[in-house]
């Protein structure tokens, strides 16, 4: 359960943050349920293969940063752990044959590619697991050490120009989260501040003082979020300095990202999915993206697609895939705006597709929708999960029957350091 150790005391299953696999641990109980129950370590007895030190101070700490689960064993642990939980979850519909062993990523460390951190009263950093208390940051080995300095940088400009940090029990101050998008290489980079009210304190020194001396940022973006909740971005922005997007390939294909659009956060791991999905394309086939973002996968696989449907409720993200469509010299893809739930079955009934891409959230997709697309008997199926759960459960809707089978699955590593997969299930229509 969410990357934690598990252990037994008198027939109940005991949840342990920060374990690994073979840990003799001292804990004490935090939380007690009828059938489980949730513990923190008190003293390491022993530790399990591969526990190396995570060299990262806030990491299984009293207050401990919520961003890593794994960083305390060897990256070859890491994999192999995974491999264990993709086994598990999918041996009720494939032969251990056909599930591919989890492809490791290029980047274990320094591997993401976007961040924000929630700002405090007199630091920053990412919340602690399960609450809103931020653990102080200073170094992360899952982005690049230049977020690390850009971010430290805007908050001392921020604190100097008397910016108060927002204070999320009152609602009250101003800078709400530090932002940080950049390309593969870091050649361009976008920093996002996000404020509770549209006045910011001598906004030209802070943007003199980060472009000064960080040259890569291609833009700063102040957005403005108004409202209570654990929604990061809002509605408004000001364009503070330069450009609110930037420009990343994929597979040889340009892509113009605008800052609130979907990425994949690790494109190395983007990649080796592509060239897997690729293989699974019949040239010339007629696909339908139904979770297109800014068109990254359809875009990116236009060598083997004849004609493309892309659907995307972020209105953002479709003017990005048509910009990117049109900048590549792609004229057989077309990007519809709305819900993907909402319009596949008339889509569908229009357009005679080969395959159909699904890349969701992680909650999946909903049931309605797969219900349609078993309906509509489109060829293939390439779904793409970054929630092997969620993959699980929809995999029951859409087997049922027989009606499709189930030709393999494969999982790739998005996220080193962490429990998450994601995972890539090849669906056939049964002859």
């Amino acid at each position: 359960m969410g990357g934690m150790g598990l252990g037994f005391h008198e027939d109940k299953a005991v949840f342990v943050p920060y374990t690994a696999i073979g840990d003799v641990v001292d804990v004490q109980i935090t939380l007690e349920k009828k059938d489980h129950a949730f513990a923190k370590v008190v003293q390491y007895k022993e530790r399990g293969e591969g526990v190396e030190d995570p060299g990262c101070e806030a990491f299984g700490a009293e207050a401990a940063c919520g961003g890593c689960d794994w960083l305390m064993v060897d990256y070859p642990t890491q994999i192999a752990y995974k491999d264990s939980l993709v086994q598990e979850l999918f041996k009720q519909y494939l032969p251990a044959t056909e599930i591919y062993p989890t492809l490791a990523s290029d980047k274990p460390y320094h591997y993401r590619n976007k961040v924000f951190m929630p700002v405090g009263e007199d630091h920053y950093g990412i919340y602690a697991r399960y609450s809103h208390d931020i653990v102080p940051h200073k170094a992360c080995r899952n982005h690049p050490p230049i977020f690390d300095a850009i971010a430290n940088k805007a908050f001392e400009l921020c604190k100097l120009a008397k910016v108060e940090p927002y204070d999320e029990s009152g609602h009250t101050g101003t800078l709400r989260h530090i932002g940080l998008r950049s390309n593969k290489d870091a050649s361009q980079i976008l920093v996002i501040l996000v404020t509770r009210s549209a006045r910011l304190p001598f906004s030209n020194t802070i943007v003199r003082g980060l472009t000064e001396q960080f040259p890569g940022i291609v833009g700063i973006i102040q957005n403005i979020n108004r409202e209570k909740g654990n929604v990061i971005l809002g509605e408004d922005q000001k364009i503070l300095y330069g450009q609110d997007f930037l420009e990343d390939s994929l597979s040889d294909t340009r892509f113009r990202i605008h800052y609130r659009s979907f990425w994949q956060v690790n494109p190395g791991t983007m990649e080796n999915i592509l060239a897997a999905m690729r293989a699974k394309l019949k040239p010339g086939s007629k696909v339908i993206d139904a979770y297109c973002g800014i068109g990254a996968i359809g875009l990116a696989l236009s060598d083997r697609i004849g004609e493309l449907i892309g659907i995307e409720e972020v209105p953002e993200a479709i003017r990005d895939a048509r910009t990117n469509a049109e900048q590549n010299g792609i004229a057989h893809a077309k990007f519809i705006t709305g819900k993907a739930e909402q319009l596949l079955t008339k889509v569908m009934q229009d357009f005679p597709a080969d395959t159909i891409v699904l890349d969701p959230p992680r909650s999946g997709v909903p049931e309605n929708a797969l219900w349609a697309i078993r309906s509509a008997g489109i060829r293939e199926i390439l779904y793409l999960s970054c929630s092997p759960m969620s993959l699980a459960r929809d995999l029951k809707i859409l087997l049922t029957d027989g009606k499709y089978e189930l030709a393999s699955i494969a999982a790739f590593d998005m996220f080193p350091n962490t429990w998450h997969i994601e995972c890539l299930a090849h669906l056939r229509l049964s002859k």
